[in-house]
């Protein structure tokens, strides 16, 4: 796993006048104990002695074995979390630390005054797997340091185990049984050899280069599990010191030496566990925090977003309502007479805007044009049709109302050509019904524009017919494709005859929620022909609303009723 940051200048001048307490804690670590081995060499007459061998022994074994048995923790630790996460590092930590508390327990077993264990025990051999168990703990902690801490593997771990088992047994082997084949380390006597030495040196500077290592690593990821890894090389790389300058291997400086030792492998083990059990443990902890904190936010939160969404619907119902006293100020009004011609009309739309609309109006002193249309759709989008095709078919000039006086045809061939001159969407689309009267010669001339259902007629004498005569097309956007051509249709009608003109919603959907089958709408009006239009126009609504509380519409209901 690799760790970007997004650099920021900010963030970045602050930081540079933060301390970092972490950097100075291996400082104070490095002085402390140089000014410890200074205050040794001072007082060396006062302080240094040799410890009896029982009471060194017994100080010995009880060091040693905590030794031991952290290298085996450390060991299993980072054995069986590999499988969680794959880090080769883990795999290199799991060798070192098997190995070194083997080689930590061969050591404490055959030191000087120990008894027999496989061989006779003594300084040459204790001293022999102490330098060598050193020289694989260093050794091997750089070279996790050197591997980069994300690095992952795919290599089982069996093999590592294997591999760390046979080599500590060969050690052994080889220490206790051919004792001779190594270099003499420490002469009774005489002291430490010149090899023990340099060896120690050479232990020293792996430890701190090692460190190096681990405070990149802290310094790329600030975690403190890194720092407190380079304190306890540098704590170790201390230990070594003091083994440079122990002149019996009961006396003081070695005594010391272990106290350091447990000491670094303490922290080095403290880093590997912190590491790999308690910091997933801490993240874990920390998420549930911040689920808890969230959780608790989010009533609030939610109640927040609630509230912007009431405001935000509220102020879209208003402009609703604006659009629709806009839409419904262009209709006419529900009863009106113009020269004797009397007009009924109902606007029930399913949503608040429509898609139907009709008008009724004066062409000029003997003729009266009206209009029923259904726009495909509802909303806002057919609203805005209907203003468009109020403004079209409603002669405002001299042009328009010549088209309108000659014939209904000509209105809608005209409304065709101005919707294909729009920019309206290519699936919009109005079906219409266009209709003028003539009073002086009772004439209603009429034209369908694709419309699905056709005006009925009920005569005063009980007649029923349709208003099918005439032929026509959608208005849409084929202007490019096809132009059509509306044919007009003629009928007379008497003093007392009634013309229904409604759209779909009235008596059929897709759904089949309507108010109405057709058959009984022209059973109702042939009933109701002797009644006024007002009456007839209540039973009708009667219907409409008994239906209504049956099922919810689900398309405008539109119509007018022309009595001539």
């Amino acid at each position: 796993m690799i760790i970007e940051t997004e650099w920021n200048p900010l963030v970045s001048i602050k930081e540079k006048k933060t301390v970092d307490w972490k950097y100075l804690s291996l400082i104070f670590i490095c002085f402390g104990s140089l000014l410890l081995f200074q205050i040794a060499g001072t007082l060396e007459i006062y302080i240094y002695r040799v410890i009896g061998d029982i009471t060194f022994l017994t100080y010995h074994m009880i060091l040693e074995f905590i030794s031991v048995v952290i290298c085996f923790a450390a060991f299993t630790i980072t054995y069986y979390t590999y499988l969680k996460n794959h880090r080769l590092r883990l795999l290199i930590f799991s060798s070192v630390f098997f190995i070194t508390g083997w080689l930590d327990f061969f050591h404490a077993m055959g030191y000087n005054g120990m008894p027999v264990f496989f061989t006779d025990s003594s300084i040459a051999k204790a001293t022999t797997f102490w330098i060598i168990g050193r020289l694989v703990f260093a050794i091997g902690l750089l070279t996790a340091g050197i591997i980069k801490y994300y690095r992952k593997a795919t290599w089982s771990r069996v093999y590592f185990l294997w591999g760390s088992i046979v080599l500590a047994v060969a050690i052994s082997y080889m220490v206790t049984n051919h004792l001779g084949l190594f270099p003499p380390l420490f002469i009774e006597g005489q002291g430490l050899t010149n090899i023990k030495i340099y060896l120690e040196y050479v232990i020293m500077l792996v430890f701190v280069i090692a460190t190096a290592f681990y405070v990149r690593d802290y310094y790329t990821t600030k975690d403190k599990v890194f720092i407190i890894m380079a304190a306890g090389l540098l704590v170790s790389a201390f230990a070594e010191v003091a083994f440079t300058l122990y002149r019996s291997v009961y006396d003081i400086y070695n005594f010391l030496g272990h106290l350091y030792k447990i000491a670094g492998i303490y922290l080095i083990s403290r880093a590997i566990f912190i590491y790999n059990l308690d910091k997933p443990y801490m993240d874990l902890q920390n998420a549930k925090k911040k689920i808890k904190i969230h959780a608790e936010n989010l009533e609030k939160i939610v109640e927040r977003r609630t509230s912007e969404i009431q405001k935000v619907n509220e102020k879209m119902i208003q402009d609703l309502e604006y659009a629709k006293k806009i839409q419904e100020s262009l209709l006419p009004p529900k009863e009106l007479k113009i020269f004797g011609v009397q007009f009924i009309s109902e606007y029930i739309p399913c949503e608040r805007l429509s898609g139907d609309f009709y008008g009724i109006y004066v062409i000029d002193e003997e003729n009266i044009g009206m209009y029923i249309a259904d726009v495909a759709g509802h909303g806002v989008s057919a609203a805005m049709m209907t203003v468009f095709a109020d403004r079209v078919i409603k002669p405002t000039g001299l042009q328009e109302r010549t088209l309108s006086i000659e014939a209904p045809h000509k209105t809608l061939d005209h409304f065709y050509r101005e919707f294909n001159k729009s920019q309206f969407p290519i699936e919009m689309h109005v079906v219409i019904f266009h209709a003028i009267y003539n009073i002086r010669n009772k004439i209603l001339s009429y034209c369908s524009g694709g419309m699905n259902v056709l005006p009925i007629v009920v005569r005063k004498n009980g007649e029923v017919t349709t208003l099918k005569e005439s032929t026509g097309f959608p208005i849409c956007r084929f202007g490019d494709l096809f132009i059509p051509e509306y044919k007009k249709g003629d009928i007379r009608l008497d003093k007392g005859d009634r013309v229904i003109f409604y759209t779909d919603g009235l008596v059929e959907s897709f759904k089949n929620n309507t108010p109405f089958e057709q058959k009984r709408l022209i059973q109702l009006l042939l009933e109701n022909r002797e009644e006024t239009l007002e009456d007839t126009n209540k039973k009708i609504l009667e219907q409409i609303q008994r239906a209504g509380l049956e099922v919810k519409y689900d398309d405008d209901v539109t119509y007018f009723i022309m009595e001539a």
